[in-house]
């Protein structure tokens, strides 16, 4: 059969192996020729604020150039063309060689051309890769695809930082040889991370439609509302975290430190992406970005708040304490608007419609980094920002913190105007994040969908049914929705034992349906729904009009559980005459035990002798009926176990035990031999008599119990056999000990 262009499943998970691979590389590898080693080469060399905030908009800006790629590309493997730039971005920075040659403002230039060069391969492969994360993901999975991959690149981030730190630290090399010997390393694992994007599967092609250009594509986006809104999200979240960028120099200009704790501060920020990562994989797919944008924005605004005042006298370790709290929410609202894009993201002209985004992102990061470092120019203004007494609040950058503070307002602007189908509520969606019970939700959702084992699988979703936060109900709402799942029947038991009012109409269409294979499970569960009157209607003409007998002894007992008195009494006795299996039997029996507060049905103790049913369903009604009426000293079903498996002298052994009432104790001799010679006519002679003289006008319940017993004279001796004579021996003995 012939391939589409589209990936199977198993495809999909062999390229999403190869694309985490590609991500640990590109940790090391950006980690050593990115932003930071090119931030602490450009300080070294005496950069101007201005060409930092170049730095902090470089990688960005080069998405000008993303206009060519579909021109340039046209019809080629879009995976190769991604494994070729990504050689080529390592590539340039061989040139970084040339700074042992020459200095000043030639070194300067230099660095920034190459650093340029790089970030213009790197953006034509950033543009690829989302298509690429497509690709290999589903709509389905998406959310955490996107979360993995950040996993794998800041963890072999974080890793290549620490040695980093490390290495810096000897004073060999903590100059300007120990960053380009860095950056020697990161050529090396960049071409790795290249070999790994080469084997990813693909057959799709890069296709440029002549007349499609930037402008084109951005009008027909601006055009729609959706995804106007998640755009300009998009680009807001990116000039945040340009802007974030100058906390890299901020440390070094204002702080004074040295290149191995610049680094370490960076170790920190991506520990900080990683949990951002992690949070965005357990939640966005489960609650939608929109809420968790809007908590991030709103604490980022209070990071940017301490920002604008910290003096810089400050200690580190509270400034390092606030980059990874800062760059936590600054990466999750990050990664969040990437998700809400790729969900408008349509699957033609994918390379062209990222080219057209990070084109605009190019403009509005080199405006902003511009600008950025502009503000930083004004550092003497800035330190004296606010004076309270004696007491200097601000710094060199005070100014560009207050200019984040602002973006940061203004994404939680455009966050609050969202619409995401399916997102929860930012009220909802607290309820889950900041409680207990709602990450205890969390926790058993994804432990669920890791096991295989049934037995595990039922505890959790029992585990799942006591909890009653918002999630765990939309979790139980979505097995319930679907027509099989090996928890449907699980799920529902569930929530007999823990009903909640929010799933009650789900139990009901449920209960409803006849061609549902857990109908009577949801009828069961819809008797734990005291004083609802839907569930109670549902019943009782579930009772009535049931297609199945079973549905209608089911909906009796559950009848039984939500109603008080004996209103439909008559209903239940009239129906449970049609009873044909033990089941239904059983139903009855309990709706009558519940209903039937006389007990008037114990009259019909024995009518299973009358009607030839088995030994089976006679032993299983009699049992069921003692248990009701808490007859447990022992058991009847006991007894009826010594039986069936031969265990021991099932008779002798109950004798034994029921010495304690009178009759027992006198004919106990008598009885064996009855039973060994199958005399039944002697047993029934003896439990009529003492049924018969005692007194229970103490209970009309065993009043009706005494008649049914007593009513084994109007049967012929050969309707009986050992079952019944146990039985009949056994409510003899139980009657007289309770009355």
């Amino acid at each position: 059969m012939a391939k589409t262009r589209y990936l199977s499943e198993a495809e999909k998970r062999e390229g999403r192996k190869h694309l985490y691979l590609q991500e640990v590389f590109n940790g090391a590898a950006y980690s050593w020729v990115g932003d930071t080693i090119v931030y602490l080469m450009a300080i070294s060399l005496s950069a101007s604020n201005i060409a930092l905030g170049y730095i902090a908009a470089a990688s960005h800006l080069t998405g000008l150039i993303l206009p060519l790629v579909p021109r340039l590309f046209d019809g080629r493997n879009h995976i190769k063309v991604q494994s070729f730039v990504w050689v080529l971005r390592g590539a340039v920075c061989i040139l970084y060689g040339g700074l042992f040659f020459i200095s000043g403002d030639a070194a300067i230039l230099l660095l920034l051309a190459v650093y340029t060069l790089f970030n213009v391969f790197r953006m034509m492969g950033v543009a690829l890769h989302d298509s690429t994360m497509r690709t290999v993901s589903s709509a389905s999975n998406r959310g955490r695809v996107v979360s993995a991959v950040n996993f794998f690149y800041q963890g072999s981030s974080v890793i290549s930082r620490l040695f980093t730190t490390f290495f810096l630290a000897i004073e060999r090399f903590s100059g300007l040889v120990g960053l380009l010997i860095l950056q020697a390393g990161g050529i090396i694992t960049n071409t790795l991370a290249a070999h790994q994007i080469a084997q990813i599967p693909s057959r799709t092609t890069i296709v440029y439609t002549p007349g499609r250009n930037v402008w084109v594509i951005f009008r027909e986006a601006m055009s729609d509302a959706a995804t106007r809104r998640r755009l300009i999200l998009r680009w807001l979240a990116i000039s945040v975290s340009v802007v974030f960028a100058l906390t890299t120099p901020f440390l070094q200009v204002e702080l004074g430190l040295s290149n191995a704790l610049v680094v370490s501060y960076s170790v920190v920020l991506a520990l900080a992406v990683i949990l951002a990562s992690g949070v965005s994989k357990r939640f966005s797919d489960r609650l939608g970005s929109r809420p968790l944008v809007l908590f991030s924005g709103g604490f980022s605004l209070v990071t940017f708040v301490v920002w604008i005042f910290i003096p810089p006298t400050l200690s580190i370790v509270p400034i390092f304490l606030l980059g990874f709290a800062t760059n936590f929410f600054v990466s999750l609202i990050s990664i969040l608007t990437y998700r809400l894009l790729t969900q408008v993201m349509g699957d033609e002209e994918t390379v062209s419609f990222n080219s057209m985004v990070n084109f605009v992102i190019a403009i509005i990061a080199l405006v902003v980094g511009l600008f950025s470092g502009f503000l930083a120019d004004f550092a003497p203004y800035a330190r004296t920002l606010l004076i309270l007494g004696e007491q200097v609040l601000g710094n060199g950058y005070s100014f560009v913190f207050i200019f984040a503070f602002l973006l940061s307002s203004v994404v939680l602007f455009f966050a609050s105007r969202l619409q995401e189908i399916g997102a929860y509520s930012s009220h909802a969606a607290a309820q889950v994040i900041f409680s207990r019970h709602g990450l205890r939700a969390v926790s058993m959702i994804e432990r669920l969908e890791r096991t295989h084992d049934p037995a595990k699988r039922r505890a959790l979703l029992h585990s799942l049914g006591d909890n009653y936060n918002e999630l765990a109900t939309s979790e139980l709402r979505q097995i319930l929705a679907r027509p099989f799942s090996v928890d449907k029947r699980e799920a529902v038991r569930a929530i007999a034992d823990r009903p909640r009012a929010e799933l009650l109409e789900d139990l009901i269409r449920l209960a409803r349906d006849d061609d549902s294979y857990v109908q009577l499970d949801a009828i069961a569960a819809l008797g734990a729904y005291y004083n609802e009157e839907r569930a109670k209607a549902v019943l009782l003409t579930l009772m009535q009009e049931g297609r199945w007998a079973s549905v209608r002894s089911m909906a009796s007992k559950s009848l039984a559980r939500v109603s008080e008195g004996d209103e439909y009494l008559h209903l239940v006795n009239e129906l449970s005459h049609s009873a044909r299996h033990i089941d239904e039997t059983i139903d009855f029996l309990i709706a009558k035990q519940i209903m039937d507060t006389d007990g008037t049905y114990l009259r019909d103790l024995l009518v299973a002798i009358e009607q030839g049913r088995s030994a089976t369903y006679r032993q299983t009604r009699y049992a069921a009926i003692a248990n009701m009426l808490q007859f447990d000293n022992p058991p009847l079903s006991q007894l009826y176990e010594w039986m069936n498996l031969e265990t021991g002298e099932y008779l002798a052994d109950f004798l034994v035990e029921a010495r304690d009432v009178a009759f027992i104790e006198a004919h106990q001799s008598e009885l064996l031999r009855w039973f060994s010679e199958e005399d039944w006519k002697a047993v029934r002679t003896l439990c009529s008599e003492v049924v018969g003289a005692i007194e229970v006008s103490t209970s009309v319940r065993w009043t009706h119990l005494a008649a049914g017993i007593l009513r084994a004279n109007t049967f012929a001796i050969e309707a009986f056999d050992v079952h019944d004579m146990l039985a009949l021996l056994y409510f003899s003995y139980s009657l007289v000990k309770h009355s």
